[in-house]
This record gives C-alpha cells, structure tokens and sequence, in this order.
C-alpha cells in the first residue's frame, strides 16, 4: 500500500484486533518517530505492548478495545509547532497505515495513569495515536461512534473558496480537497479552508475558526494531505507553516 491508498483506507479505528504488532514494523515506527524529532525539534515517541499485550488504556466509552502500540506526539504548546505536529504526526499515522496499521487521533479519552510518555521542560503530550491491526468485523460499538461523528463532517464544497465553485476548480485541487475531507480531525470539524483569489492563483490555507486550539493540528493534518495528492496529481509543492501561508508550486 503507498500513501495515496493509504489515505483512501483510513478511518479512525476504536477497536483492536488481540495481534501483536510484528517487531519489524514496531522498530520501523520508532525509527520515523525519531527521524521526525530530528528534523523538526518535535519528541514523538513510540511504545510497544506491556506484558497484557496491549500498550495504553482507552477510555471504555469510546474504544471496544486496547492498542498493542501507540504513539505520543509531545512538542512545545505554540501555535506554529501545534501545527508542525498535526503535519508529522499525520505522515507517521500514514506510515503506519501503509504497513497495513490501523491508527486514531485522540486528544483526551485515554487513561493517563496507563500513558507512558517522556516530557521535557515546556513540553505537553498534545495528542495519543493507538495503533494496531483492525478486526476483521467492526464492532457495534465502533460504528456507533463513527456514525455519530461522521455525521458532523462538512462537505467537500466548505473546504474551498475561490472564484469558481469547488466542482469547475482544477482537477488537481479537486483531489486535494478530496483528500483534506477524508482526514482527520479534531471532533471531525474540518476547520481548514483553501483559498484562491484567481483560478491560476496560489493556493493558500486559512482556519474558518479557532475555538479549542487543536485547529492548528488540523492545519498541520490538511497540508499534508493535500501536498501529498497534489505532488501525485503532477502538482509538486511545499507549504509554508502558518495560517493563511501558500502552497509554493515546485
């Protein structure tokens, strides 16, 4: 599986199949997680099972069950590296997702008693990625949950403003957005709006609101997706980090 599948595939899983993660993909995690602190100054970290088999607590109410692996996305609370986070931390879940993992953002309903996690001064655990193999039948309790946040997704033609409606936009931007909407997000809001000023113009990325803070994570999630569908559509570029930056074409 490469990216672009890997983002078609994903959905935030609650439940985890009773599979230990293999020790090779394991190690390749840890690896990228320590490959991203050096590039970026970020502290992801990567934890296997404890001797139950399983690595974190979730909250009963919206798991069906316990990851065997989970990664913690630690970085310095501030809006520019909140967003350097939610961009990274999604390159790792993708990763993860391409070794056939199954993967959910989640902010708060984990046991922090159960949460191993290293922080250095001025550090925050900012967001918990379990990580594991899906069941083979999702479980009630997971399409229950999915349904009701699904429900509050936006649709494609939000995440976009520019002279023309989304569906007459470029093709490659057509996919973009596409790939944007199938992302996660901080309780499936979606805040991250394109926008074009002209139908060749660059393309820059805005927040429509900021309530909780996690937006910027959103943010970081958003390019992501959208620089990698726009690199295979033949539209290679590079953001630049902040609110309202541009997608600089290659």
């Amino acid at each position: 599986m490469d990216v672009i599948q890997a983002i078609e595939k994903r959905i935030s899983c609650r439940a985890f199949a009773a599979r230990p993660i293999e020790q090779e993909k394991l190690e390749t995690l840890q690896a990228e997680a320590e490959r991203i602190n050096a590039e970026t100054g970020l502290h992801f970290q990567v934890y296997g099972p404890r001797e139950n088999g399983t690595a974190i607590d979730m909250a009963a109410n919206m798991f069906g069950s316990n990851p065997p692996c989970y990664a913690a996305l630690v970085s310095a609370k501030d809006p520019a590296i909140e967003e350097k986070l939610g961009y990274y931390g999604e390159k790792l879940v993708l990763l993860a997702e391409t070794m056939g993992l199954s993967t959910c953002w989640v902010a708060s309903t984990y046991d922090k008693e159960t949460t191993r996690v290293e922080l250095a001064e001025g550090e925050m655990l900012h967001d918990v990625v379990p990580i594991g193999y899906a069941p083979e039948k999702m479980p009630l309790k997971q399409r229950t949950i999915r349904a009701g946040i699904r429900g509050r997704s936006k649709k494609q033609e939000d995440l976009y403003r520019g002279p023309v409606a989304l569906a007459q936009a470029p093709e490659w931007i057509r996919a973009c957005v596409d790939a944007v909407w199938k992302a996660p997000s901080a309780i499936n809001e979606q805040p991250v709006v394109f926008v074009q000023d002209a139908i060749d113009g660059p393309v820059r990325a805005e927040l429509s609101r900021v309530k909780t803070g996690m937006e910027y994570t959103d943010l970081g999630i958003a390019k992501y997706h959208f620089e990698v569908v726009a690199d295979a559509c033949g539209m290679p570029g590079t953001w630049q980090w902040g609110v309202g930056s541009t997608f600089e074409l290659r």
